[in-house]
């Protein structure tokens, strides 16, 4: 059998550290993921798509955002979709699910709210069963699997889990939430056990795998990296040819926005130039980027102005949507920057003291302050000039 595996399509998620109109654009993005993984499922002959939870990213959410990704779910007749309760949409009384299931659900959508092994379908005579480890709080104690170990299917039965939690913890304490036992796919005899809840693609062995979410979310940079790709937005097509052997996963790739994160040290002007051909060559079309840029150093004052014409306007309008990081961007006026806001006289004099008191760090607001106003003085010195 082929089936494709999904997770955390977290639709409903609220963007709100970008403008309203980017965040529109990025939620539509996920509820968009639904047609895409219909549309996977077709063209790569797969009959059935797991999403293993976070389908919601919270409880309270309207009725036309509840019922979106399942209308797109009904224009798929021939896939069907296995649907389960992650941390941000767990099970509760009276809550999204419940509200689901009284919903006129579509006989191709299937919701699992509760452990215990379901026969999904038959492949070639050989029953499917499902085992499902739906979470019914945010944060679980126990390990959820670990009633598969003992869940009896028939003799022969293709067995494939799905869950939503962590095989390891991160952080100072190193535990893990909603932990998930590594091992589970061999000491429960799945063919494949499908996993939710990380947002990157990651391999844990030959039978194990998490998804990540088909459209990315957060950026991501190892320290010390000029910039990387947060790794999302693909999914896993999966072939399961026997109930102990090996599946065969391939990640295709699904996400209609990429998102990049780039850290840069500008010591000199000319390095503008080689930041906004780095930042143009990120990806073919740049209207599918998101990008977080954090830049410091130093910059002249007509460094500091070409900084804003090519990569904050320039790259700004090319891409979908950015967030700006420029506040470690010193600038160090150079005397070619004082004599074009003003060769002598007063202004002049106003200048070299805006200058010593951006250069004094015993005050870094009146460093700050300073250094914006000089800025400034010199913008509007070449506008009064003419210099665009």
């Amino acid at each position: 059998m082929r089936l494709i595996h999904s997770s955390d399509l977290q639709i409903g998620k609220v963007f709100m550290y970008f403008e309203p109109e980017v965040a529109v654009l990025l939620q539509d993005a996920r509820q968009a993921a639904v047609r895409t993984l219909g549309d996977l499922a077709m063209k790569h002959g797969a009959s059935t798509v797991l999403l293993a939870g976070d389908i919601y990213d919270k409880q309270q959410l309207s009725p036309q955002t509840l019922a979106k990704p399942i209308e797109g779910m009904r224009q798929f007749p021939k896939v069907t979709w296995h649907l389960m309760p992650g941390n941000h949409d767990h099970v509760r009384e009276n809550g999204l699910w419940d509200r689901l299931s009284r919903t006129n659900l579509p006989e191709n959508v299937r919701l699992h709210t509760s452990p215990g092994a379901v026969k999904i379908m038959d492949d070639d005579g050989t029953p499917v069963f499902l085992l499902p480890a739906p979470l019914p709080h945010i944060a679980n104690v126990d390990d959820l699997t670990s009633y598969m170990d003992k869940e009896a299917t028939p003799e022969g039965a293709i067995r494939i889990g799905m869950a939503h939690g962590s095989i390891q913890g991160f952080g100072s304490d190193g535990e893990a939430s909603n932990y998930v036992a590594p091992t589970r796919a061999d000491t429960a005899g799945l063919a494949y056990l499908a996993m939710g809840d990380w947002h990157r693609q990651v391999q844990i062995n030959d039978r194990v795998w998490y998804s990540g979410t088909p459209e990315p979310d957060l950026f991501k940079s190892p320290p010390g990296s000029s910039g990387t790709l947060c790794n999302g937005g693909s999914a896993l097509v999966v072939d399961i040819v026997g109930a102990r052997a090996a599946p065969t996963v391939f990640p295709v790739e699904v996400g209609r926005y990429r998102w990049h994160q780039v850290m840069k040290t500008l010591t000199e002007d000319a390095q503008i130039d080689l930041l906004e051909a780095e930042l143009r060559a990120l990806e073919p079309d740049l209207s599918r980027v998101v990008l977080d840029i954090q830049v410091t150093g130093t910059l002249s004052l007509a460094g500091r102005k070409r900084f804003e014409e090519r990569i904050i306007h320039g790259i700004g309008a090319a891409v979908c949507a950015t967030r700006w990081q420029d506040g470690g961007l010193v600038l160090e006026p150079t005397e070619a920057d004082m004599d074009d806001i003003d060769r002598s006289g007063f202004v002049r004099v106003a200048a070299n003291r805006l200058k010593a008191m951006a250069d004094d760090r015993s005050d870094q607001e009146r460093a700050r302050l300073a250094s914006l106003a000089l800025r400034r003085l010199y913008l509007e010195h070449l506008r009064q000039a003419g210099v665009s």
